[in-house]
């Protein structure tokens, strides 16, 4: 998956399709044979009917025991994912509880959504939220009438990698005595951290399957039996939850991916890789400031900034020039140059939020890879610094 010369760094934005993936697909391209809509009665559409339910099979497996394949619910991308479901709570709900770490694709949305009120979970200096201000809040709409409350968080952080305490949120949503509907946006957790997704509670899970080694062009909803989740495509697939013929390829290679996760090998692999990166960085001739480093992440990413310098300094051409890809922040956002808002959330100074680095490790990623970019690094630093 590399171009000549360039190691990749940013798994977070993307993973690259797997070569697991890629030979069952090309077995599926070549057999010719799952290519009808499996809507379709006849023997060709069920047997692509049939190919996609053993995939929803090794899906649902990856998510936890008690998932089921008609929790699942797919979707063009995690973007998709993410806004029905945050439609679909905001129209049931008289408070929405919005982190303020949220991907940008949701974080937008928030303008679109006029019937519920937004608060906006605060994040503290350690990347993870506020707990007490959540605490507060659910006091003050319980006080104030309001019965039904909906939550719109990540699972782990884009940008970070920073986890939530989710045991910690559980305990308050259960003691707030409101209703509370929990979405979590799981993309950066899946496949990185071992979960059974039945333990978490949240009434609806949002995933991507670019994340973990298929194509992009697929997302997922885990619907927690119990919710009722407002279509927005309507159609009589996904049981109507999710109009539009089903993407064979896309799933089929989403099962593929699956089924191939070990978050304990991918953590025994990258967590080493973080930690000499980390302890590099804090060496450089220029000091630098890690985030999210000192409460639970997922053991692949590292969030950094560069002190002592005012405008952006083009760090991601410099280092791409020096045959590194890595991201200013999310990929989403990579074509505006702009302050992380996820950094200025957790109390970095503009100049710090601006002239930062998210380095995110996969599976193809070696110890040449962190000694490479540290000194590629120090180098940029020594000429800007002439």
């Amino acid at each position: 998956m590399w171009q000549k010369n360039v190691r990749y760094l940013d798994y977070n934005a993307s993973s690259g399709i797997s070569p697991f993936v890629t030979s069952q697909l090309t077995e599926v391209l070549n057999s010719g044979l799952l290519f009808a809509n499996p809507t379709s009665r006849h023997r060709l559409g069920q047997s692509v009917r049939h190919a996609l339910y053993e995939a929803s099979l090794k899906i649902a497996k990856s998510f936890g025991e008690s998932i089921q394949t008609d929790d699942l619910v797919f979707t063009s991308s995690g973007t998709e994912a993410n806004q029905t479901v945050l439609r679909s709570i905001a129209e049931d709900v008289d408070l929405l509880v919005m982190g303020a770490g949220e991907h940008s694709a949701s974080y937008e949305m928030i303008a679109h959504l006029s019937k519920a009120e937004i608060f906006e979970l605060p994040l503290l200096p350690s990347g993870q939220y506020d707990f007490n201000a959540l605490v507060l809040a659910l006091e003050k709409a319980r006080s104030g009438g309001i019965k039904k409350v909906g939550l719109s968080l990540f699972w782990a952080n884009n940008e970070t990698g920073v986890l939530t305490d989710l045991s910690s949120l559980k305990e308050i949503l259960l003691s707030s005595g409101l209703r509370c509907i929990l979405h979590l946006d799981g993309a950066q957790a899946w496949g990185k951290t071992p979960f059974d997704l039945a333990a978490n509670q949240a009434d609806f899970t949002t995933f991507s399957a670019h994340k973990i080694g298929a194509p992009a062009g697929t997302g997922i909803i885990v619907i927690k039996k119990g919710n009722r989740l407002k279509p927005l495509f309507l159609g009589s697939q996904a049981h109507g939850l999710r109009g539009g013929t089903e993407n064979t390829l896309g799933i089929l290679a989403t099962a593929a991916a699956a089924d191939k996760l070990h978050p304990l090998n991918f953590s025994k692999h990258t967590l080493p890789l973080i930690q000499a990166l980390e302890k590099g960085l804090l060496q450089l001739s220029t000091p630098v400031r890690l985030w999210g480093n000192e409460v639970s992440r997922v053991p692949n990413t590292s969030r950094f900034s560069f002190s002592g310098f005012t405008g952006y300094e083009n760090w991601v051409e410099l280092i791409d020039l020096k045959g590194f890809a890595v991201s200013h922040g999310s990929a989403c956002k990579a074509q505006v140059i702009e302050p992380s808002r996820v950094l200025l959330k957790m109390g970095a100074s503009r100049e710090e939020a601006l002239n930062s680095l998210r380095v995110s490790f996969g599976p193809d990623n070696t110890e040449d890879d962190v000694s490479n970019f540290l000194i590629a690094l120090q180098e940029i630093l020594e000429t800007k610094r002439k």
